[in-house]
């Protein structure tokens, strides 16, 4: 399982955007409100729905010495290697200068090692980010959802019967993403 290390990029949306969205008049922004909670929820609930890094971010993951060249990596839309390592008899991470092809097909993916998989348990660092002139329903389905948190921002609504837009409408706004089930 990859664990992200940090995000890198810029958020995937902005203030102006989600304002827009929400149909707010500049005077009406509620700013941190916006910065701090909606836009990064909205990119994580797309990042866990879809298992694709939306926002760009370096990623870590382990792969046990079992696990052959031209596996998938965990986090859909991989860009780049930053690095590869090897764990140590003393659980370090020595450096390897390995030579490495990153084959990006749609939805995910594949690390290959051209010159051969060097052994051992090793641990990949890699950065990877959603191109969203590519997959433009991605940030549709990230606005829509942050015009429905910010109107809907508590998590009781006393009075008003909501209807849900159908889930497999949303989800098919994020299906050029979505990494296949695994098992």
């Amino acid at each position: 399982m990859a664990r992200r290390i940090a995000y890198i990029g810029e958020p995937v949306l902005t203030l102006a955007e989600v304002g827009y969205q929400c149909r707010l008049e500049p005077i009406d922004l509620q700013v941190e409100l916006i910065e701090q909670l909606i836009i990064p929820g909205v990119t994580a609930q797309a990042e866990e729905r879809t298992g694709a890094a939306v926002r760009e971010a370096e990623y870590e993951e382990e792969w046990a010495e079992r696990i052959p060249s031209g596996h998938h990596l965990d986090v859909g839309q991989a860009s780049e290697v930053l690095s590869v390592g090897r764990y140590t008899p003393d659980g370090d991470v020595e450096p390897l200068t390995v030579r490495t092809t990153l084959r990006r097909r749609t939805r995910e993916s594949f690390l290959y090692f051209p010159d051969g998989r060097p052994p051992g348990d090793l641990v990949i660092r890699y950065k990877a980010g959603v191109d969203l002139k590519a997959h433009p329903g991605v940030r549709s389905w990230m606005l829509m959802n942050a015009a429905t948190a910010h109107e809907f921002r508590e998590t009781l609504v006393s009075g008003t019967i909501l209807a849900r837009l159908p889930d497999s409408y949303l989800d098919s706004l994020l299906s050029d993403i979505t990494v296949p089930p695994r098992f």
